[in-house]
């Protein structure tokens, strides 16, 4: 699952991001969520902070909010498919042409036009 990057969460960063060190994702089961604490203890990680991440979680409630802000992705297939569209799409695009100078001169009636249309304000 992948969270928004522009998602923001009432009271401080979104709870996941706050236990991510301890490895809480959303994988997590609400069994081994319970027991978060003693690890974040162990690792002197208890901090305010991870400390309401963890309350939050703890509660299904608000771990049903936070994870409906999340994306769930399968990745893998997501890029092949994205791969098999950049395929595609390079298989159909025309080798553009070299740029460089013109190989001639614009015709006169063509430059006068030019400048009269190109002024700069000075």
């Amino acid at each position: 699952m992948i969270k928004d990057p522009s998602t923001s969460w009432d009271g401080g960063p979104f709870p996941y991001d706050a236990l991510a060190e301890v490895g809480v994702t959303p994988e997590t089961s609400h069994a081994d969520l319970q027991n978060v604490s003693f690890e974040l203890l162990a690792r002197r990680l208890m901090t305010p902070v991870t400390q309401q991440a963890w309350d939050e979680l703890r509660v299904v409630r608000r771990r049903m909010v936070a994870e409906l802000l999340l994306y769930d992705v399968d990745l893998p297939t997501a890029l092949k498919a994205a791969h098999a569209e950049l395929d595609r799409a390079l298989a159909g695009a025309e080798t553009p042409e070299p740029t460089g100078p013109p190989k001639s001169p614009l015709p006169e009636e063509t430059a006068q036009l030019l400048d009269d249309l190109i002024t700069f304000d000075i």
